[in-house]
């Protein structure tokens, strides 16, 4: 098709309708015509012939602002911080910003044609597919946290954030997304995670501190009182010995009660053995003092740091004494297990059920949650009326080397 061709095709139907217009009409008869008339009309068409120019004028104005405005909007889409991706309903690129392009390591052409799965990490291949199948389906809009792993390897963490378009020009949906770049966010929220995690050791260290001096000073100083009572003589034979007796047997008492208390706050068996033996040996204190007979469904023990196993230690002994106020039953069941990256304890029950969240005292769970969401695991109630209360403590799994 040659240029001129071209250039008069998109006109020649209107060309076609105003002949055949004409034809229709009765034509004009310029020999019938005075010379007024003759001048009259050639001023009628001169003055459309302006009226002509000028909406080309306007037309051609209108299509420059046009052409600026979209020149503006590229050069905003390209320059933007934030990475912009256009993909088919197959998750094909079609279209992206020179950001994304630069943290994809990729130029945007060969990026054009290519899965955006082809740089999702492999942890986080499900959590894509899922989220945009929801997107399409129109379920839901899209917010989620990718590990993205660019050409050249390098891996960061993006937060893609998108929604569904319909393109009327090809007769499909179309997805678009807004990626940021949370790397940094993240790293200054492990580091504060870390921060935290450190205070706890430290301030486990002063409690462990606090539990050898009540179990060796107190203790060594009682008994020491209870040999000096047995040196006694200023009563008689008969009531000496009723006397010794008595005292003897409470200074054993505070002695006995000392050492107890020692245990509950850091029991030596949780830092040399392991949690569940120190979970076993809490659960037969319980017994033997509330009568709460607790089953462990958990026999071999779980690698964890120091940290994970302070806090499921203190999460199981605060849930479990929770049981015994609340529950009316004298049964619990303890179940400890680990799921992928996360290791849980279960404590359940079969008795009334906790109270609603708005009618609770207290700052046990409450502050057990804090402390849990502060590790960067979770804390969830499940009640069922007539059939008890079931808490789960998720943290996450030690990395193994």
């Amino acid at each position: 098709m040659s240029s001129e061709t071209r250039a008069t095709a998109p006109t020649a139907p209107l060309r076609v309708a105003a002949e055949r217009r004409m034809a229709d009409s009765t034509p004009i008869d310029l020999s019938a015509l005075t010379p007024d008339e003759i001048q009259a009309l050639v001023y009628e068409l001169e003055v459309h012939k302006i009226e002509l120019k000028i909406q080309n004028e306007q037309l051609s104005n209108t299509q420059h602002a046009a052409e600026e405005s979209s020149l503006r909007y590229q050069r905003l889409y390209d320059s933007a911080p934030i990475g912009y991706l256009t993909l088919d309903p197959d998750g094909v690129i079609v279209e992206a910003n020179r950001s994304i392009a630069q943290t994809l390591g990729s130029p945007r052409a060969q990026l054009v044609g290519t899965k955006l799965s082809a740089f999702v990490a492999a942890h986080c291949q499900d959590r894509w597919h899922f989220a945009r199948r929801d997107m399409m389906d129109g379920r839901a809009r899209l917010d989620v946290t990718l590990a993205i792993v660019s050409a050249d390897r390098r891996a960061v963490d993006m937060q893609v954030v998108g929604t569904t378009v319909s393109e009327k020009a090809i007769g499909s949906r179309q997805v678009q997304l807004a990626l940021i770049d949370v790397t940094e966010m993240h790293r200054t929220e492990r580091a504060l995670q870390a921060a935290l995690t450190a205070a706890s050791v430290a301030e486990e260290r002063e409690r462990r501190k606090l539990a050898a001096d009540l179990h060796d000073d107190a203790g060594q100083l009682l008994a020491l009182a209870s040999i000096k009572l047995h040196a006694l003589g200023e009563v008689s034979e008969v009531d000496r010995a009723g006397r010794i007796g008595e005292l003897t047997a409470l200074l054993d008492e505070i002695r006995t009660r000392i050492s107890s208390l020692s245990f509950q706050l850091s029991p030596p068996l949780l830092h040399d053995v392991g949690l569940v033996a120190a979970v076993q040996w809490l659960a037969e204190q319980l017994e033997e003092s509330h009568g709460l007979s607790v089953k462990i469904v958990q026999e071999q023990e779980i690698e964890l740091d120091e940290v994970s196993r302070i806090t499921f230690y203190r999460a199981i002994r605060e849930l479990l004494l929770n049981v015994v106020k609340h529950a009316g039953v004298k049964q619990a069941r303890l179940r400890i297990s680990r799921e992928g990256t996360m290791t849980r304890i279960a404590v359940e029950d079969s008795g009334v059920g906790m109270p609603p969240r708005g009618k609770r005292r207290g700052f046990g769970l409450m502050a057990l949650r804090e402390r849990v969401e502060q590790l960067g695991g979770s804390l969830d109630t499940h009640m069922t009326p007539g059939t008890g209360t079931t808490v789960v403590v998720s943290l996450p799994s030690p990395v193994s080397d």
